[in-house]
C-alpha cells in the first residue's frame, strides 16, 4: 500500500476530530511542525487560518459549477441581457496589449 493511500485513510479516520486539532495534526504530517494560528506568518498557515475563522455560507454556492451559474446570474442580471459584453484581447493599449478588456470597442480589432 502506497503512503498516499495510507495518509489518506488516516485523514478518514480522525475525520471526527475537531478542525482546530485535525489541521494541526494534518500540517504536522505534512511540515514536521505545528501551525501558528494565533498569528499565522506562513502562507499554508494564512490558509489554514482562514479555514478556522473565515466560515461564509457563500463559499459553498460558489465552489458549485452548476449552482455559482445562479448566483451570477443574480448577482449581474441575465447572461441573455448582457450577451453584447464579452472579453477580447486588444492589441492598441499601452504595453504592448495582450490585455483581457470588456469593452465593445476591443472586439472589432481581434
Amino acid at each position: 500500500m502506497s503512503s498516499n493511500r495510507i495518509a489518506k485513510k488516516l485523514r478518514y479516520a480522525l475525520r471526527w476530530l475537531p478542525d482546530r486539532a485535525y489541521i494541526q495534526l494534518n500540517y504536522f504530517g505534512h511540515f514536521y511542525k505545528f501551525a501558528n494560528l494565533e498569528n499565522p506568518t506562513t502562507y499554508n498557515e494564512k490558509l489554514n487560518w482562514l479555514k478556522l475563522h473565515d466560515r461564509n455560507p457563500e463559499y459553498g454556492k460558489i465552489v458549485d459549477k452548476f449552482e455559482v451559474k445562479a448566483y451570477v446570474d443574480k448577482m449581474i442580471g441575465s447572461l441573455q441581457e448582457n450577451k453584447d459584453w464579452k472579453f477580447g484581447v486588444c492589441d492598441d493599449l499601452i504595453g504592448g496589449g495582450g490585455v483581457l478588456r470588456t469593452y465593445h470597442w476591443c472586439l472589432g480589432q481581434l
